[in-house]
């Protein structure tokens, strides 16, 4: 390959990652704001509603961290 397919490549591999993390990111928003309004009861959702609003969170922080370590760890 020559270098400039090569960055093509690295940079398009780059996007996809950002903008993974960031879907994920608001994948927690969104759990953890379904959570809190199950457990205001503005939505039915039982047992359900706790266990989303601490999921959220963790979605959130942990998922891309853990996510990018994960890469980082394939790089090398």
């Amino acid at each position: 390959m020559t270098d400039s397919t090569e960055a093509e490549r690295a940079e398009s591999i780059a996007a996809r990652r950002y903008w993974m993390l960031q879907f994920i990111r608001l994948g927690g928003i969104f759990v953890t704001f379904t959570g809190a309004m199950m457990v205001a009861g503005r939505i039915d959702g039982g047992e359900l509603g706790p266990v989303l609003f601490v999921a959220g969170p963790l979605l959130f922080f942990a998922v891309p961290v853990l996510l990018a370590k994960h890469w980082k760890r394939e790089n090398r």
